[in-house]
């Protein structure tokens, strides 16, 4: 069994003819059916159905065929990985940001590659989170910082830091010294920004994992601080990131039942590849603020 073999049952499927197949691979009709035949000889059984007038998958061939197509993809992505390893310059390093990234995290991390002295370029790119996963398998980016959950299992996520979350209303400008509890939170109208940063999916989470019921509010917000300005207008409770809040006089710790503080976690991501780079040592040093 070889690739070329793979490849010429995948040409064959998708444009049901061997011989415009063939045409596809630049290969003879004759040589693409041999090494078809022995792969199916191979295998121990018929990969299509050809008449005079159509060529279709077999009921084996169905069963096989996201298989193959499976190995010549990962083969391609090999093909990918190994290139972009002999070509990159070890010292830039592309790191996609979540917006709900603290400004303060940055500036420490990059105070801390700059220490290294290690000749590292380090290249910030703002993402949401629903970007930074499919940047990173991609090659697009090195590494992604973001707020937990992470749910690839592909890649390597460590904490890096966590930081309090706030309750924000438009009622809290005498009291800001008292925590809210999470139990305050139920039954109450919940504002959210859109799906993609992470900020909602993490509150959803809390939410869950304390059992408390949410009540969203319809509308979405496209920014956090549109999401402060709605909770100061009476429209609902927004929960921000302590370093997200503009003004803290109308925000409130929040805190669970045991009375410790709830906060929202953020994470390091990157390929497992990542870990072969001369840079890596002097990037999880940068990244190391609670974590890795």
């Amino acid at each position: 069994m070889n690739f070329q073999q793979l490849r010429f049952v995948v040409a064959v499927a998708e444009t049901r003819s061997f011989t415009s197949a063939a045409d596809l691979c630049c290969v003879t009709q004759p040589a693409l059916s041999n090494a078809i035949a022995q792969l199916e000889e191979e295998l121990g059984g018929k990969l299509f159905d050809r008449t005079t007038r159509s060529v279709a998958l077999t009921d084996f061939g169905q069963t096989l065929i996201t298989d193959i197509r499976h190995i010549i993809d990962a083969k391609s992505q090999l093909m990918v990985g190994a290139s972009e390893y002999l070509t990159r310059d070890d010292r830039n390093v592309r790191v996609g940001i979540s917006p709900l990234i603290s400004d303060d995290f940055v500036a420490a991390m990059l105070s801390r590659i700059e220490n290294l002295n290690g000749g590292l370029n380090i290249i910030l790119s703002e993402m949401n989170k629903a970007d930074i996963q499919p940047a990173l398998n991609t090659g697009q980016i090195d590494f992604g910082l973001g707020p937990e959950p992470w749910g690839e299992d592909s890649l390597i996520s460590k904490p890096i830091y966590s930081e309090p979350l706030l309750y924000v209303s438009a009622t809290q400008g005498e009291r800001t010294d008292e925590p809210a509890t999470l139990e305050t939170l139920s039954g109450k109208q919940i504002l959210l920004v859109g799906e993609d940063c992470g900020l909602s999916v993490a509150i959803r989470t809390l939410f869950q994992v304390n059992q408390i019921p949410l009540v969203e509010y319809e509308g979405k917000a496209l920014s956090y601080s549109i999401l402060e300005k709605w909770a100061m207008l009476g429209i609902g409770i927004a929960l921000l990131p302590a370093s997200k809040v503009a003004n803290v006089s109308c925000a409130r710790r929040l805190i669970n039942g045991d009375g410790a503080a709830v906060s929202i976690g953020f994470h390091a991501c990157w390929k497992p590849s990542q870990e072969l780079r001369h840079s890596f040592a002097a990037v999880k040093m940068a990244l190391q603020a609670d974590g890795l």
